[in-house]
């Protein structure tokens, strides 16, 4: 099997004159491929940071006016791309869009148009609600007294009523009853007590608000305030046309000049903490060894003068993935785990050719791999298909997974599982197992008689349930090897970093794990494992006692304490067998349960069908599920622990995306670093 490490990372240091700092910034920005690093403590303590305050205040402010621009006039889809050649031009595109004094005009109208219209329509609700009131509103706004507008549960409506009237002379009530609420107008004089009031509005639970200025009967103000609003949304859609007009005219250049100044934002922020002198400066940063003549290349043509050179360094590099293009989505689950660091071992390939065989095997069904396999590319074709909601679903399904995952996960998930259900498939043809059912017999009888073929009339080319054994050996024999692999690569690990005991101690594990599979292995086969009187057991004892000893040597008496934990480690893979065993034997007591009903009355076979389907399909769930989990573990806890490292850091190279604007300069390279999150 293939085993690839991350993209080799060298670190570089960069001089050039001061005068050249924005030309080569901008170029290592436009080819988006070094990571920028603060300076080593004696290059730092031989230069200074000097601030260029003024241009990056100018570009601040320009930044902050356009994007007050954007937020406020209406969006057109921007079609056409702009490049700007230096920070001038830039600024100039940006002074030249003079629409401040009518844009800010038109927005302090529209602001205060939308809190009339916000007004006018509370009020024509309010008149609609208690248009019961059967006197002109007006007569409500009231010297001495208060005058309120009133809800509450319709149950509590007479208690409320029964708690006012020991002060009935100071205070009238209107009210009109409905099924669950009552609407009431209230209106108190100066001798109605404010304590009997909060009293029972708190008691009854009454929703009050104070009576806005109001002019007419409730049929009057329905026709004058519908007026009112007719004449302010025709006033917003003047404005609105207003700024559709500035917008078709300005926004394309506005999105453009935003995403440029967002740009020298970022580079005049690395630029004033570069380390400098009066003439000169210098920035270090990693970068890909294979890129490093493209820098080299490009500083030539734009920064003549200025000097690349690698540095020696003791420090990890970053990491960035070198996978496959097919086997980059496995990558989100070793970042799940953890990243590796940059020197060593990437386990994306291992990962992404063990985990999809360990999920078809736990899967085992071809019905329920083909249920999986259908769902996860409707996923797929759903989310990137543009169509991102899943409503399809079942709500609270919907809800959880939408909890768990974003869209984007899910779809690489979906991918993740999509081989391991196409062996999921494979292997259920093999065991003849079709949602539990046996379906092969039939097409093998007719195979049988019709071309003389040989083939097993049981339907089942293998069954889990008969070669039990036979499978648990197997996934015992893919644990060792397992286990042996991963060990071999902390070996190679070890040994990279000089690390020679910790390289014996591996050597010592692998010997005692094939030492006790070979000895169980003997016994279980009545084999002669006594060292005295046969050769085998001179070998196995020789492999536990020279494992042992080699443990000891390059571990310490820790690794005699940590030996179960290697059989352990072999074992555990037993699992895949345990768990495509429960599945098994749950469907097929599913369809013992459906086949049963049907020699009964009509209620039993309704019940059996139901069964069938609530069974089946929870089955598949925990299919979905348990296989992910115990997969993804076995390869995470029993086979990572013995070679990887991982804490690394990812590699995050200084650029930025574009999508309405050109590199400033032509560049001797055209591909840049995708860094996928």
């Amino acid at each position: 099997m293939m085993v690839l490490k991350p993209v080799p990372m060298t670190m570089m240091a960069i001089l050039g004159l001061r005068k050249d700092r924005q030309v080569v910034i901008s170029v290592l920005h436009d080819m988006s491929i070094v990571q920028l690093e603060s300076l080593s403590k004696d290059v730092a303590n031989m230069l200074k940071n000097e601030r260029d305050n003024e241009l990056y205040r100018q570009v601040s402010d320009q930044l902050l006016r356009i994007k007050a621009f954007k937020t406020v006039l209406p969006p057109i889809p921007v079609t056409h791309c702009q490049r700007f050649p230096t920070v001038d031009n830039l600024m100039q595109a940006a002074k030249a869009i003079d629409i401040d004094t009518k844009v800010a005009s038109l927005e302090r109208e529209k602001e205060s148009l939308l809190t009339k219209i916000n007004e006018t329509e509370n009020n024509i609700k309010l008149v609609e609600e208690f248009s019961f009131f059967p006197e002109d509103f007006n007569v409500l706004q009231l010297v001495l007294g208060h005058s309120y507008f009133g809800r509450l549960d319709s149950k509590q409506f007479p208690s409320f009523k029964k708690a006012l009237e020991p002060n009935n002379l100071d205070v009238f009530l209107y009210s009109k009853e409905e099924k669950e609420i009552t609407r009431i107008v209230l209106i108190t004089f100066p001798n109605f007590p404010p304590h009997a009031l909060a009293t029972a509005v708190q008691e009854y639970n009454v929703k009050l608000e104070a009576v806005p200025k109001l002019n007419g009967t409730p049929v009057q103000l329905k026709q004058s305030l519908g007026a009112v609003l007719n004449e302010l949304t025709q006033k917003l859609k003047e404005i609105d046309r207003q700024l559709g007009e500035i917008s078709k005219e300005h926004y394309a250049n506005i999105v453009c000049i935003e995403e440029q100044l967002e740009i020298e934002n970022r580079k005049l922020e690395v630029i004033n903490n570069l380390g400098v002198t009066s003439d000169s400066f210098a920035l270090e940063g990693w970068v890909p060894k294979s890129k490093l003549e493209s820098i080299k290349a490009n500083l030539d043509k734009h920064a003549k003068g200025t000097i690349v050179y690698e540095l020696e360094t003791e420090k990890n590099p970053p990491t960035l993935f070198a996978n496959p293009k097919r086997f980059k989505l496995f990558e989100a689950f070793i970042r799940f785990y953890s990243l590796p660091q940059g020197k060593e071992f990437d386990p994306t390939l291992i990962f992404g050719f063990i985990f999809p065989v360990f999920y078809g095997i736990m899967v085992g069904d071809a019905g329920y791999g083909l249920v999986i396999l259908l769902v996860c590319r409707w996923v797929i074709r759903r989310v990137e298909g543009g169509k991102r909601n899943l409503n399809i679903m079942p709500k609270p399904l919907r809800k959880f997974a939408l909890t768990i995952l974003k869209p984007r996960q899910m779809v690489k998930l979906a991918k993740a599982m999509t081989p391991g259900a196409i062996i999921a498939i494979i292997l259920g043809i093999l065991f003849n197992l079709y949602f539990g059912f046996h379906l092969n017999g039939y097409l093998f009888n007719y195979l049988n008689t019709a071309f003389g073929m040989h083939l097993p009339e049981s339907g089942a080319i293998f069954s889990p349930i008969v070669g039990l054994r036979k499978l648990l050996l197997i996934s015992g024999y893919i644990g060792l090897g397992m286990v042996t692999f991963g060990l071999i690569l902390g070996i190679l690990n070890s040994l990279r970093e000089g690390e020679k005991k910790h390289a014996i101690g591996k050597v010592g594990w692998i010997l005692f794990g094939w030492g006790v599979v070979m000895t169980g292995l003997a016994l279980m086969h009545h084999g002669h494992i006594n060292p005295i009187h046969h050769v085998e057991g001179i070998g196995y004892f020789g492999l536990l006692l020279g494992g042992i000893g080699l443990m000891f040597v390059g571990e310490g008496p820790r690794a005699i304490m940590e030996l179960p934990s290697i059989v352990s480690h072999i074992l555990s893979y037993t699992r895949i067998i345990g768990i495509l065993l429960a599945s098994v034997i749950l469907a097929d007591v599913i369809d013992f349960i459906f086949i049963k009903t049907l020699h009964h009355s009509i209620p039993f076979i309704v019940l059996g069908t139901m069964i069938l389907f609530i069974g089946h399909i929870f089955n598949i769930i925990i299919a979905v599920f348990e296989p992910g989990i115990q997969g993804a573990r076995l390869v995470y806890v029993e086979f990572f622990s013995k070679f990887y490292h991982g804490n690394g850091r990812a590699f995050k190279p200084f650029g930025s995306t574009r999508k309405f604007t050109y590199d400033q300069y032509e560049l001797e390279i055209k591909e840049k670093i995708k860094v996928i999150k």
